[in-house]
């Protein structure tokens, strides 16, 4: 066994699938299996169980899991420090974030991370915060932005700012800064990510239900369905600032106390003293501090 095959076989535990894994490795598919065997049979265990739409890990092969993560971890971070006493930090760095951030927070974060870290490879992932969370403690993520998330003893937690939902429509939707009562929630065609949904019901069943005409997660395809006519969304104004600028769309607030979205910067115990951790975490809250505030649109022209 080599860190090697260490790595390949969790390559192929998160994806379940040999094929899958071996596309994302870059191997073709029989020489990914022959290295799964190996193992099987230097341990005289089986790691997996085969069925007809790929892998599961048996009751070992997890067990095992957990070991071999805890060695790439301690790899990666022995990488990081030692690449890391030079001049700049370099490596590379898995950035996780909400798909409501990407359209105003990417641009800035991505572009001071190329400018001031050349030596550092950033990869960003997108996905629900919840996801976001479980792949920082399996180490599948270096940081991440996470909304509203519940303590962990194995995660350093930074507050980065909170802001209040909003109902989101076409522009005129509604007479502007009127807020939306929790009646009227109720009876509006909702658009929305499942965590939006969740952060506005706070868990809890309602009397009266929302009423959701389609859960997406996608921020960009509820953009198009709420420009379309096809319903209004619920989010935090800078999910969509610049179409509220543009007086394409609309938000107005929500009566509704403490409904609001907390940005949090996580990072795992065992990492978050990393030079590059710390550099990257820099940028984050600055990108944030930037971009984040959602400013009145300006005022039509008059014609003259």
């Amino acid at each position: 066994m080599d860190l090697k095959s260490i790595k390949f076989f969790v390559a192929v535990a998160e994806s379940g699938s040999i094929t899958g894994a071996a596309q994302q490795l870059g191997l073709v598919q029989p020489a990914l299996t022959r290295h799964i065997n190996a193992l099987e049979a230097e341990f005289g265990v089986r790691l997996f169980m085969r069925h007809a739409r790929g892998v599961h890990l048996t009751a070992t092969g997890r067990d095992f899991l957990e070991h071999c993560r805890r060695i790439t971890d301690e790899v990666e971070r022995a990488r990081h420090e030692i690449s890391s006493q030079g001049s700049q930090p370099r490596g590379s760095i898995v950035l996780g974030t909400s798909t409501t951030l990407g359209r105003v927070l990417m641009p800035v974060l991505v572009g001071r991370c190329l400018d001031e870290l050349p030596q550092i490879t950033l990869r960003v992932v997108e996905a629900r915060s919840v996801r976001l969370h479980e792949q920082l403690l399996t180490g599948a993520l270096d940081i991440a932005i996470l909304t509203n998330p519940v303590g962990s003893y194995q995660l350093n937690l930074q507050p980065l700012s909170a802001e209040p939902l909003c109902v989101v429509g076409p522009w005129g939707w509604k007479p502007r800064d009127v807020p939306v009562s929790e009646e009227e929630l109720t009876r509006l065609p909702l658009v929305a990510t499942p965590g939006m949904l969740h952060l506005v019901t706070g868990g809890s069943r309602r009397r009266q239900p929302l009423k959701v005409v389609v859960e997406i997660d996608s921020i960009e395809t509820i953009r198009c369905m709420v420009l379309a006519g096809k319903g209004l969304t619920i989010v935090p104004e800078t999910a969509l600032l610049e179409d509220i600028r543009a007086r394409r769309l609309q938000a107005n607030p929500i009566a509704l106390q403490g409904r609001e979205r907390r940005l949090v910067l996580a990072t795992r115990t065992d990492n978050a003293d990393l030079p590059a951790i710390r550099q990257i975490s820099r940028i984050v809250r600055q990108a944030v501090e930037e971009t984040m505030t959602a400013t009145e649109p300006p005022p039509p022209r008059r014609r003259r």
